[in-house]
This record gives C-alpha cells, sequence and structure tokens, in this order.
C-alpha cells in the first residue's frame, strides 16, 4: 500500500476574523439595502438623476456680476446662478430675490443636521423678512418628499428641487449636508457655512444684516 505524503504546498494561514468582521460585514449590508430602499423611494417620488430642459444652473450676466469675476461658491465671489422648480410647481431663479439678503440652504430629508436646524432657520425667515429670505434647496429628492419635510417642520420659505444635483455640484456641496450660503442683495456671497446652523450662528448673521 503506498504510503500518503503530507502535503508539502505552503498553506495559507487561516485566522479567525472575530466578531467584529462579522458585524462589520453586516453592517455594511445594512447600510447597502438601506441606500437601495432610499433610492427606489426618491426615484418613485421623482426625484434624483433626472435633469428637467431648461434648469439647473444658467448663465450670470455680465450686469448681474458687480465682482467682474466669474461666480464661485466662496465669500467675494458672485453665487452661481440658477433655476430650478420650486415646491409649489413654478420655476424660480436665484435672480429674483435680487434686492434682498437671501440665505441658501442645501438639504435633504435624510440629513440628521438638517432636520436639527430647520426650526430655528423657519424662525429666523419669519423675524427677518422681508429683508431677508431662506432658500431651501433641496438635494437629489422628489417632491413628495420634500413636501412632507416642509409639513412635517412648518416650513414656509421657498423650497427649490436640484433632482440632478447640478446646482448642489456648483456650489460644491456633496453628501456633506448641510451647507448654506449667505447672499448680499447684489447677489454676492459674503459668508459659508459648512454644517447645522445654530442660534448663535443665526443671530451672528443677523447682525450683518441692515
Amino acid at each position: 500500500m503506498a504510503e500518503t505524503l503530507p502535503d508539502e504546498r505552503p498553506q495559507q494561514r487561516r485566522e479567525y476574523a472575530g466578531p467584529g468582521f462579522t458585524f462589520g460585514i453586516a453592517a455594511l449590508v445594512v447600510v447597502v439595502v438601506g441606500f437601495g430602499i432610499w433610492f427606489l423611494e426618491i426615484r418613485g417620488d421623482g426625484g434624483g438623476l433626472e435633469a428637467e430642459a431648461g434648469l439647473g444652473v444658467v448663465v450670470l450676466e455680465d450686469a448681474l456680476n458687480p465682482t467682474g469675476e466669474a461666480p464661485a461658491a466662496e465669500a467675494g465671489r458672485a453665487a452661481p446662478a440658477f433655476r430650478l422648480r420650486s415646491l409649489d410647481g413654478s420655476v424660480a431663479e436665484l435672480a429674483d430675490y435680487r434686492g434682498k439678503y437671501v440665505l441658501l440652504n442645501f438639504w435633504a430629508s435624510w440629513c440628521g443636521p438638517c432636520r436639527g436646524e430647520t426650526p430655528a432657520l423657519q424662525a429666523f425667515f419669519e423675524r427677518e423678512s422681508p429683508g431677508l429670505v431662506v432658500v431651501g434647496v433641496n438635494q437629489q429628492e422628489g417632491p413628495d418628499t420634500a413636501r412632507a419635510f416642509t409639513e412635517q417642520f412648518a416650513v414656509t420659505y421657498p423650497i427649490v428641487l436640484d433632482r440632478d444635483g447640478q446646482v448642489s455640484g456648483a456650489y460644491r456641496v456633496s453628501t456633506g449636508l448641510p451647507v448654506s450660503f449667505l447672499i448680499d442683495p447684489e447677489g454676492v456671497i459674503r459668508r459659508v457655512h459648512l454644517g447645522a446652523l445654530t442660534e448663535d450662528d443665526l443671530a451672528e448673521l443677523a447682525g450683518e444684516l441692515p
């Protein structure tokens, strides 16, 4: 009977990855499934990844640009011009608010900090109107999703829908929400705020208004 020789090929060491590895895989699956559900919801709501002809970033006329430089999402530069569908179905442009201070706020319903700052934004809008208008830019969600959010928080300031993310891109806003821009009556960005606005932040902004 032939003698069975041990396998002399190099063997990879097998190590137990531990419960942390298993938990990590499970968490990843939950995130992927959650994203899939969210994606299907916004698609079913008509939101996200679908541009509407004539909407998005538009050219800023030279007569409306007091800086003499190309628009950019930074303090001291003209705010990028845009035209988007409002939550009420009408079309709104940033230029519609020329002559007022504009607090442009990028948000989404899935964003926890956005939810946290919304009551303060609504109160700020009520206090500072009509000299200032808050404009909420919903990032890549459909009208039903955005409307449910505004109803939940009793939002009365204008909401526009950046369904394909083009305007968010022009303002260098990705998934790090919320982001806000204070734009003066001449259309120039005066301040950029990353993250949720607190009552103290808004009080400081109010101090810059006439």
